[in-house]
């Protein structure tokens, strides 16, 4: 009886050695991040134009914000709008509304009323003529409000799969300096809110800006930037 319990004693004793020693195995492991980014050129362009109603005092000099009487409705404002782009070629079917009202009003004066249009643009290039021609009082702001692809989910698999390489390549160098290399991949995850996307929406402030090609400021949010991590882990080898 104490012989087999002897046995058994060194059975368990090897059992959890042969357990520690693969965990130990298991835990030899890299995890490295690997990135990767792209520039994608949009093939759609959503463009945002706000306006406002304004007092035509605004324009005449030495006037004082008391003497602001005469006030400009939103319909002149949008017709002189709509007017300045069809002269260059853009029709109401490619214009949406967007928003209509406003948030505030100065004290003793008339509540303003705004609104906002989207645009649908094909190309930067109608995007400047607009920003050179349209020359429309009350325009309040003009921004990007999206920039498109309709390849944009390939692109951004395509970007993935060239992250997880540079993790790869990443794991192999550094182990190749200390004379080892990379297994089997243990894991894979994709970092989440790391994608660059293309941005926020953009404010056209200069026209100078929005309409010299060889600006390099201008393909800093003319393109679809992408940019991913993956978090990857390999067996040491």
């Amino acid at each position: 009886m104490k012989y087999f319990l002897i046995i058994a004693a060194l059975m368990v004793c090897f059992i959890v050695n042969k357990s520690n020693a693969e965990l130990v195995q298991q835990e030899k492991y890299i995890e490295v991040i690997g990135t990767a980014e792209m520039e994608v050129q949009p093939d759609e362009i959503r463009l945002i134009i706000g306006v406002q109603e304004y007092w035509k005092e605004e324009f005449e000099k030495s006037k004082d914000y008391k003497d602001y009487k005469t006030k400009v409705s939103l319909g002149e404002i949008e017709t002189n709008l709509f007017n300045d782009l069809m002269k260059i070629g853009i029709t109401k079917d490619k214009i949406i509304v967007k928003d209509v009202g406003n948030y505030w009003r100065n004290i003793g004066k008339d509540f303003l009323f705004g609104k906002q249009y989207e645009i649908i643009l094909t190309d930067f290039k109608k995007l400047d003529e607009i920003t050179r021609e349209v020359q429309t009082r009350g325009i309040d702001n003009m921004r990007i409000g999206e920039l498109k692809n309709k390849k944009l989910t390939d692109y951004r698999k395509q970007v993935k799969i060239e992250a997880l390489k540079a993790a790869k390549d990443k794991a192999d160098y550094l182990l190749q300096s200390i004379g080892k290399k990379a297994g089997d991949v243990i894991s894979i995850e994709e970092l989440e809110g790391n994608e660059g996307g293309w941005w926020g929406p953009r404010n056209l402030t200069s026209n100078a800006i929005m309409s010299t090609p060889d600006n390099s400021n201008t393909d800093n949010f003319r393109n679809i930037k992408l940019r991913y991590e993956v978090k990857a882990r390999f067996e040491i080898r």
